[in-house]
C-alpha cells in the first residue's frame, strides 16, 4: 500500500516533503536537542543537517542488498551530514551512554560487529515471508545497531534515518517517533526487547499510513491527483481506511 500511493509523482513530492521535516524534527526532539528557539541560527542548522541527511539516503542510489562496504561508508555519511560534518569515522575510545546499562562494542571491534550486523540482516531479509516479521528484523537491526554506537554521537539519529529508509525500501510506511514515545522506545532498546519494539514500529507505520492516505485524500479533493494507479484491491484498502 505505501509503494502504491507513492507511484503518483504529486503525492510522493508533497509527502516526502512533509515526512522529511517530521523525521528531522521528530529525532531532534527525542533527543532533546529542540529546547529553545526554532527561529535560532544553532537550531535551524541542527534541522537543516538532519534534512541533509535524509535527503541524501533518499535521494542517492544504493544497492539493494548493502554489503559490508557500502553498509559502514553509508553509516559514515549519514553521522556526518547529521552533526554536520563533526563526525566522519567510528570511535576510538568506549562508549559511556548517560542512563544505560548496556555493554556497548569496544572500539576495536566496531567495524567486526557491523559487518556481523549486515550479514544477519541480510540473510534475515532474503528469508522474510510476512510483513510482521519485517517489523521485527527491522527493530532487531535498530537495537543491535544502537548497542554497537558506531560513533561518539549522532548514533541515534543515524540510526533511525536508515530506519525510515528501511522500512520505505520493503514497502512499509515509516516510523515517525516523537518525544511522546521516547520512554518507550528507549525502554526496548535498553532491555534489547526487539519485539516489543516491533509492535512499537508497526504501530506507529500504521499511523503514518493514515497521515499519507489523509493527504492523498486532501489531496484528491483538491483535484491535486493526476491519475489513481492503485488495483482494485489497494482501492479497497484506501477506501477502508478512509472511512468510504
Amino acid at each position: 500500500m505505501f509503494l502504491e500511493l507513492g507511484t503518483n509523482s504529486t503525492f510522493k513530492q508533497n509527502y516526502f516533503e512533509m515526512l522529511k521535516y517530521r523525521l528531522a524534527y521528530g529525532s531532534l526532539e527525542l533527543e532533546g536537542e529542540m529546547n529553545g528557539d526554532l527561529a535560532s541560527p544553532t537550531q535551524s542548522i541542527k534541522i537543516f543537517n538532519q534534512l541533509n541527511a535524509i535527503n541524501y539516503i533518499f535521494e542517492t542510489k544504493h544497492s539493494d542488498k548493502l554489503s559490508h562496504f557500502e553498509f559502514t561508508n553509508l553509516l559514515c555519511k549519514i553521522a556526518e551530514l547529521v552533526s554536520g560534518g563533526e563526525i566522519n569515522n567510528f570511535r576510538t575510545t568506549d562508549a559511556m551512554v548517560k542512563g544505560s546499562k548496556v555493554e556497548r562494542t569496544k572500539p576495536q571491534m566496531i567495524r567486526n560487529d557491523l559487518w556481523y550486523l549486515i550479514d544477519d540482516y541480510n540473510y534475515q531479509i532474503d528469508n522474510c515471508n510476512n510483513e510482521y516479521s519485517l517489523f521485527e528484523i527491522e527493530a532487531l537491526f535498530h537495537i543491535r545497531l544502537l548497542h554497537i554506537h558506531p560513533f561518539e554521537d549522532a548514533n541515534g539519529r543515524t540510526a533511525r534515518i536508515i530506519l525510515a529508509y528501511n522500512m520505505c525500501k520493503h514497502n512499509l510506511a515509516p516510523c515517525v517517533i516523537t518525544k511522546e514515545r521516547k520512554k518507550e522506545y528507549c525502554d526496548y532498546i535498553e532491555n534489547f526487547d526487539y519485539k516489543g519494539l516491533a509492535k512499537l514500529f508497526e504501530a506507529l507505520s500504521k499511523q503514518e499510513l493514515e497521515t499519507m492516505v489523509a493527504l492523498y485524500r486532501k489531496m484528491d479533493d483538491e483535484g491535486l491527483i493526476e491519475s489513481n494507479k492503485m488495483t482494485k484491491e489497494q482501492e479497497e484498502e484506501y477506501k477502508r481506511i478512509r472511512g468510504i
